[in-house]
Parts: C-alpha cells; structure tokens; sequence
C-alpha cells in the first residue's frame, strides 16, 4: 500500500475534528486507545486505516472527547478520563472506552452536564 493510498476511515476524519476540538493529541489518543503514537500519525495522515476492533473504539472515543469538550475544560478532558470516578464505581472513563461501554461515559458526562455531579 502506498502512502495516503488508504481510504479516510470516517471514523479518523471524525477523530481529527475532535482532537482539535477536545485539544488532545495524537500522543493523548494514543495513549487512550493503548497504540504507539506513530500509528495515531498515520491514521490521521491517511497512510494506514485502523482495523475495525480499533474502529469502533474510535467511534465510542469521538462521541466521549466531543461531548466531554462541551462539559469540561479541555485542558483537563484527557487527565479527567484517566481518573477513577466515583459515579463509575471508581473505574476510570478510559477504561469503560477500551471495554466497549463508552455509552456509561456519555451518561456520566451528560449528568455533569446537568448538574447531577460535580
């Protein structure tokens, strides 16, 4: 495959909106989803397309950093999901992501949103 020969994965695209959006990143998201930096690069660089697992996890990933950016200041989104939150039973946002269950962290994030946690 040659560079920039892979197909933009919406799920990249979407994942570089966000990372300006959320002001994390390609070493914060790296570090999220368990890769190597340089993988995160290529990604959004278009030379390699992450495979469908990671895909999803990416989706779950957007959907968390998009929201949480309009929650929480950015400066502090990627350290707020490498906490352990009591509202979770004390397991870290990230984790929940990794495990499939982003749709726990989006509940979290819009009861902060509303109040319900500080």
């Amino acid at each position: 495959m040659s560079a920039l020969s892979a197909a933009p994965s919406p799920a990249v695209v979407r994942l570089g909106e966000v990372m300006r959006l959320a002001a994390i990143d390609a070493g914060g998201v790296a570090r999220i989803l368990e890769r190597h930096p340089r993988t995160v690069q290529r990604w959004l660089k278009r030379q390699t397309s992450p495979r469908p697992a990671t895909r999803e996890m990416l989706l779950g990933l957007d959907g968390v950093i998009e929201r949480l950016a309009g929650v929480i200041d950015p400066a502090v989104a990627e350290h707020w999901l490498f906490t352990p939150v009591p509202a979770l039973g004390d397991e870290r946002p990230v984790d929940r992501i990794r495990a499939g269950r982003a749709g726990d962290v989006l509940d979290l994030i819009d009861a902060i949103g509303e109040g319900v946690f500080a």
